[in-house]
């Protein structure tokens, strides 16, 4: 095992706000106006630090809250910006992007924990149950959900690995291992076992390189797409927990829950070029799948000046 540690680390902890972190569990990057959510599990709110503004983005949620996830809507044509899913006790619930609830919906779980969202033919989320073991899906556009399959361990970080098409769950426990789940018949296999104890997060960067928070070494740890070389990446954190990219800085971006901080440390991937595109490209045309400017459909494509496209689905 390789270790090294990065130049660049950033702590950012309570002091440094009126607002302050209690429990930090989950951090979503916000592509938009490049802030990031942080669910404080202690006291039932999530924060939004915004050009080191540390605001209180929603509150009295009442377990929690732990699992955070961003999703693109839209209703008819027009978008509507982003919706936060968080995951609160055996609920999901849903913010606008001025945190506004907008949904409340029972998974009927015992404590939902890592949330990660597959954009395919429709939007999913996957939710893990830590306690019972358990992974679900829900389905945003027909607001349904059905459990996917119940593990041996308790299922705590997942992600949906887009490059490689699979679902990544991380476990709690001794020797924790890494699960591939096949979302279609329920399945799992153990990818690895790691050797780490409490897994708590997951995340990917652009060059398909894995990063996982451990607890028992207080790090974070990086793998191959493959699962076949590992690295310390950044070491010295305090229970770190639920990880994510944030690809426009190129930063794995860690809330540590043990002495309510956050940490903020260069990703592995030196893809600069398309770093540099994600920065400063604009979206110049909307069509639907027959090329048509949109107006109402499910389904459209975005064309940026770069030459890139995205795949948006449209909610009503």
């Amino acid at each position: 095992m390789k270790q090294s540690l990065l130049i660049i680390y950033t702590l950012i902890s309570l002091a440094c706000f009126s607002q302050n972190y209690s429990g930090p569990e989950s951090i979503e990057y916000v592509p938009f106006n490049q802030s990031y959510f942080i669910s404080n599990s202690n006291n039932g709110q999530i924060l939004e630090l915004n050009n080191n503004n540390l605001s209180v983005f929603a509150s009295n949620l009442p377990n929690g809250p732990h699992g955070l996830e961003l999703v693109e809507e839209y209703i008819g044509s027009k978008w509507t910006g982003q919706v936060l899913y968080a995951c609160s006790g055996g609920t999901l619930y849903g913010y606008d992007i001025n945190g506004s609830q907008v949904l409340n919906y029972d998974l009927n779980g015992s404590f939902l924990n890592g949330i990660t969202k597959k954009i395919g033919e429709d939007v999913d989320l996957f939710i893990t149950d830590f306690s019972a073991k358990k992974l679900y899906r829900y389905n945003i556009l027909e607001n349904t959900h059905y459990e996917v399959c119940s593990f041996n361990k308790n299922p705590n970080g997942v992600y949906y690995d887009h490059l490689n098409n699979r679902l990544l769950v991380v476990c709690w426990g001794w020797n924790a291992p890494i699960y591939e789940v096949d979302i279609v018949n329920g399945t799992y296999n153990t990818i690895i076992n790691t050797g780490l104890s409490n897994l708590d997060g997951i995340t990917m960067d652009e060059c398909g390189n894995i990063y996982v928070s451990a607890w028992s070494s207080n790090s974070i740890h990086k793998y191959d797409w493959d699962f076949s070389e590992t690295e310390v990446i950044i070491s010295g954190l305090s229970a770190p927990a639920d990880i994510c990219h944030d690809p426009i800085n190129n930063l794995i971006c860690i809330p540590n829950s043990g002495n309510n901080s956050l940490a903020f440390a260069n990703a592995s991937c030196n893809n600069s070029m398309l770093l540099e595109s994600l920065k400063k490209r604009t979206l110049i045309k909307k069509i639907d799948i027959l090329g048509k400017d949109v107006e109402k459909t499910y389904f459209k494509l975005e064309i940026y000046d770069d030459g890139s496209i995205e795949k948006k689905y449209i909610l009503n």
